[in-house]
């Protein structure tokens, strides 16, 4: 067991038993650093139990999901309201405060509250507000978002260290005037129960619930959110609709899952299904299951976000077709360790051509495979980003 950090207080929205991912990714960490001996305490939204695996949670009540943008608005400056009020409450000299992105701007709402009691604050910053908005809306309409952005930077630069998910992320973090000692980069890890590869029978029994026992499988497991691309994946599906032995399978949720729906079926295409998300438990065997796994992000969104399904996707062991900026962190890592292809947002051609190569070349697709596992083992690993975490809140904490 490591010598004892201070006492560390998480901050975000959601937390166990919420099957968001950042909260599947703050009960990981704060769990993890629990049971290596360390004081960990977490404010979150909701109700529940206030101690749960060695971590002390004090929930702010209200309900954690959302219907509608007024509702969604409501929820959020409801916690941000009540998280205020726990930190200041909860926070003392030589705590170290740790606050997420969710939701947006609540680094910026309390980092003050935070140092004023004596705590260190470090930002773990999953998703970058307000240009995420900007991006969205376009710059014009973005502009009444500046002072927001500007509050935002502010409180960067106060923290102890701005943790980024990624060097594209910590590039931007970095041009906003936040020094290089006081950032660090920690990739997200994948769900820990993929340290170990899911057995055969396991994978197959999914393909078997799909009815794709025999088909050759292009998987995009995850969120279908509004930052994530899927005109190339379209396209290249509506250029390989006759070929019967190849579907591309969408798993999950999310605001564009309907708009992906309605473009398969307005274009005929029965080679594209959707599934219902799979349970954290079953997420190891489903990811296997495929034979290849998509990746995708619009090029505007570069360094805003980091596409956490990567390191799953990884660590399955599957080849990765990544659709987004070609000159883009992930690109790059697909390159460097010879795992997968990466496509311009337009190239429907290119990625069909892929699908059709890899299907066609099984010992291709296991040599991507191994050196997919092998990247996950050196980069995305869930015990070497807790060590590092721990060294994080170290250097956080020292005086």
């Amino acid at each position: 067991m490591t010598a004892p950090l201070p006492r560390v207080i998480f901050v975000n929205r959601v937390y166990w038993p919420s099957a968001a991912a950042t909260a599947q990714l703050l009960t990981d960490l704060a769990e993890g650093l629990a049971a290596r001996g360390h004081e960990v305490h977490v404010i979150a939204a909701g109700t529940g139990p206030d101690q749960r695996n060695g971590v002390t949670v004090h929930r702010t009540g209200g309900d954690e999901k959302h219907r509608g943008l007024v509702s969604q608005a409501r929820n959020y400056w409801q916690f941000l309201r009540r998280a205020r009020f726990q930190t200041a409450l909860l926070a003392k000299p030589g705590d170290v405060v740790v606050l997420m992105t969710d939701p947006p701007m609540l680094g910026a709402a309390l980092t003050g509250v935070a140092t004023e009691r004596g705590a260190r604050v470090v930002h773990w910053i999953q998703d970058i507000y307000p240009e995420i908005v900007s991006a969205h809306a376009g710059a014009i309409a973005g502009l009444p978002l500046l002072p927001f952005r500007w509050k935002r930077d502010q409180a960067w630069r106060a923290a102890r260290c701005c943790v980024a998910l990624g060097e594209d992320m910590a590039s931007l973090i970095s041009a906003r005037g936040v020094p290089a000692g006081q950032l660090a980069i920690a990739p997200n890890w994948a769900p820990r129960e993929m340290d170990t590869a899911p057995a055969v029978a396991a994978s197959e029994g999914r393909r078997l619930a799909w009815g794709l026992a025999d088909q050759f499988i292009v998987a995009y497991s995850g969120n279908l959110g509004r930052v994530h691309e899927f005109a190339a994946v379209l396209d290249a599906a509506e250029r390989l609709k006759a070929r019967a032995d190849i579907v591309f399978l969408f798993i999950g949720r999310g605001p564009r899952f309907e708009e992906v729906r309605a473009a398969a079926q307005a274009r005929g295409l029965a080679n594209l299904r959707l599934q219902p998300p799979e349970s954290r438990e079953n997420l190891a065997a489903a990811l296997a299951a495929a034979d290849a796994q998509l990746v995708t992000l619009k090029p505007a969104f570069a360094r805003l976000v980091y596409p956490s399904k990567l390191a799953g996707v990884l660590a399955a062991g599957r080849p990765v077709l990544f659709v987004g900026p070609p000159d883009g962190e992930i690109a790059r890592l697909l390159a460097r360790e010879q795992c997968g292809a990466a496509f311009a947002p337009a190239d429907g051609a290119g990625l069909a051509r892929a699908v059709t190569q890899w299907q066609a070349d099984a010992g291709r697709r296991a040599q991507l495979g191994r050196a997919a596992r092998a990247a996950y083992v050196e980069h995305f690993t869930f015990e070497s980003a807790l060590t590092h975490w721990e060294d994080i809140l170290r250097g956080a904490a020292a005086p």
